[in-house]
């Protein structure tokens, strides 16, 4: 940790510091519960940018933009049997870049993930899905800036104090520059992460050469269905014990969960997006449908303006605010901290392995089953009409 900045609940990892040192003295460390840390060598000058950049000593007030919101799917089966939900990342970067653009979002690299930048629209598949593992931010953020300065369009893309920490280390506004902000559930422990899949590979009696968060087959089954392969075998899995640990917030980031600072309406990005919850109760005519929808919430003009693009590639509703709070909480209220994180982390420590069988579940393969038979071909507006019928039937029933 730096010398302002010494508590763990104040650092959310967001690398400003990193890429603003001008001497390259800074390195962001793993500790021992996985999480990367700056740190500053002895050759230090200090010259306190990095206390400059820091989101947390110097927050940005809020905006009097008024906010709207959509529920999104995009027409394209392709872009939304890629995504985790209904494929506005994807969307709002074909309608906003062009060839030329540099999009930064969360990859892949093996097992682990990082920001890293691609250009185009065509090479975003790596920063498409879900991936609830605290990513290592590098150098995309000095990336982005020569970028923008060469006069080029750049978008970012990740968690809410990610896409602060690049603003904060601009310092300016760019025009060319799209951020996207997500409503995220917390950073879990990529160390955490590691462990697990050992133990996953353990169980299915393979080792693990794929995972994949929020999967899909032919039809929506639940939210955190995740794809496990093996070399013999690929399995559908729900809530793993990865899943598990983190759904519970015993791995997330010490400054996530209750004292995660932005879960706040007052976003960072020009646009936030995330998975459309409350779909069917606040579109009940869209019972039946078997895609799911993204949420985008637009916290600027720019942002108002990307989403104007959107109805050409994508079914779009507005919706109101309230609904998005009500439905999707992590929007804009805080949790309560697992009662358990910190003796997790203890027994993790020491014992790894032995704690994640302790603490977790085993392995259950979810299997097509006739409910899944029926909404894979049964076509949506046949069962929009029977769900009707049902619902009129048992009013009869009730009434008589």
């Amino acid at each position: 940790m730096l010398k302002f900045n010494i508590d763990k609940t104040d650092c959310m990892g967001c690398a400003a510091c990193y890429s603003v040192c001008p001497i390259h003295c800074i390195s962001m460390i793993p500790d021992e519960e996985g999480f990367l840390y700056p740190i500053a060598s002895d050759a230090c000058i200090n010259c306190k940018l990095c206390e400059k950049v820091c989101p947390i000593k110097n927050p940005i007030k809020e905006t009097s933009y008024i906010q709207t919101a959509y529920a999104a799917v995009a027409k394209d089966y392709t872009i939304w049997k890629r995504s985790a939900s209904g494929g506005a990342f994807s969307e709002i970067i074909r309608h906003w870049a062009d060839e030329e653009t540099l999009i930064v979002g969360a990859a892949w690299d093996g097992f682990r993930v990082h920001h890293i930048g691609v250009l185009g629209f065509e090479n975003i598949s790596p920063l498409c899905k879900s991936k609830y593992v605290s990513s290592a931010i590098e150098d995309t953020f000095i990336d982005i800036q020569k970028h923008l300065c060469s006069g080029k369009k750049a978008v970012f893309s990740g968690c809410p104090c990610q896409v602060d920490g690049l603003r904060h280390f601009l310092v300016k506004d760019y025009e060319n520059l799209l951020t996207i902000d997500l409503i995220c559930h917390g950073q879990g422990s990529p160390l955490v992460f590691l462990e697990c899949l050992k133990v996953i590979g353990e169980q299915l009696g393979e080792e693990v050469i794929s995972y994949e968060f929020r999967t899909k087959r032919k039809i929506i089954e639940e939210d955190y269905l995740s794809k496990i392969t093996t070399k013999s075998k690929s399995y559908y899995i729900a809530k793993d014990p990865y899943l598990q640990l983190f759904l519970s917030q015993d791995i997330l980031r010490p400054a996530c969960g209750d004292n995660c600072r932005y879960r706040d309406a007052c976003r960072p990005g020009d646009l936030t997006i995330a998975d459309c919850r409350g779909l069917t109760t606040i579109f009940p005519d869209l019972r039946g449908c078997k895609r799911n929808y993204s949420t985008i919430v637009c916290n600027t003009e720019k942002g108002k303006t990307v989403v104007d693009n959107l109805y050409k590639t994508m079914i779009i509703r507005k919706y109101s605010l309230e609904d998005v709070i009500k439905y999707n909480p992590l929007f804009a209220t805080q949790t309560l901290a697992s009662k358990d994180r910190e003796s997790f982390f203890n027994d993790f420590i020491n014992k790894p392995h032995d704690t994640i069988l302790e603490k977790t579940k085993l392995l259950v393969e979810r299997r097509i089953n006739i409910k899944t038979l029926i909404k894979t071909y049964i076509p949506d507006f046949l069962l929009r009409f029977i769900n009707r019928m049902i619902r009129r039937e048992y009013s009869n029933i009730v009434l008589k």
